[in-house]
């Protein structure tokens, strides 16, 4: 009953952060697209549970112990059919539900973006809540929140809730910035082999639906797992597939991912990703 309370008053909190604050940014015109940090592009916000929820979901930072340091590297098509460059790159250092990271934004034309990000999580695989404050400079300056909870059962459902860019500056449609509120779920299945989640993103300046993603991760073997997101238009048109691999060994953690179109005709970003981790030794009975 404490938990459910708990995540009725943060829901609460959230919608009232996420219909508040962003209308205390500044406006500031951006005329080149703004994409997310890597582990954003292919993962679910309820799939996360190491420092790369940093990135998506800041309540996630505390369901594995663990310190680590990662880097990753992520080239694009800013065109279609058109020539593949190195587009971002960028860090992230974590311990024990602290984290900070980087990432840098690289444009055909025009000027770069760099994002600085600091976030914390509380909580237990059970019930946690995470915050993060990014700030942007370059292509975009000013700075946002991310305000995020998550509830585990035991019957291995998960719910999440993530209000993402509270107080960012407004930003035209083209960019990806703009204050948003993601619910999303995930079921468990075959012992934590299969699991099974979407999640809906929607916008809070005029509470317009932007995306709705469906995905799975699959246990190929120990240390191998295999991930699938699909990304829909709010008309469940196909915008695009992400498919990822991660590899996660004893003291490190290594991953690549591919971003298709909506036709799967073609790569429109291909990335990789590597980290050193520490984890905490299993606590003797």
């Amino acid at each position: 009953m404490k938990a459910r309370r708990a995540l009725a008053l943060a829901t609460v909190y959230l919608a009232a952060w996420a219909w508040a604050l962003p209308r205390l940014g500044a406006a500031q015109a951006v005329l080149v697209p703004i994409e997310p940090a890597q582990p954003a592009r292919y993962l679910l916000t309820t799939d996360v549970a190491d420092a790369r929820a940093l990135w998506v979901n800041p309540a996630g930072l505390v369901r594995q112990v663990e310190a680590s340091l990662g880097a990753d590297v992520t080239a694009d098509r800013f065109v279609p059919g058109g020539a593949t460059q190195l587009s971002q790159y960028g860090a992230t250092i974590a311990n024990r539900g602290i984290a900070a990271g980087w990432a840098h934004d690289r444009y055909p034309k025009g000027p770069s973006l760099n994002t600085y990000i600091v976030g914390v999580g509380l909580g237990d695989e059970r019930f946690s809540a995470g915050l993060a404050r990014r700030w942007f400079a370059g292509a975009l300056k000013g700075s946002s929140w991310d305000v995020a909870v998550r509830v585990a059962s035991r019957s291995g459902t998960q719910l999440s809730l993530v209000a993402r860019n509270i107080g960012s500056p407004r930003l035209n449609d083209s960019t990806l910035l703009g204050a948003s509120l993601v619910p999303g779920a995930l079921i468990s299945m075959l012992a934590g082999h299969l699991q099974a989640g979407g999640e809906w993103e929607v916008a809070t300046r005029r509470w317009r639906s932007q995306e709705i993603r469906f995905g799975g991760t699959v246990t190929v073997t120990d240390g191998v797992a295999l991930s699938l997101r699909a990304d829909l238009s709010p008309d469940f048109q196909r915008r695009g597939f992400a498919v990822a691999v991660t590899l996660d060994g004893p003291k490190g953690r290594a991953g690549a991912f591919a971003l298709l179109p909506g036709g799967a005709n073609e790569v429109d970003a291909l990335g990789l990703s590597g980290a050193l981790v520490t984890r905490a030794a299993p606590a003797r009975r």
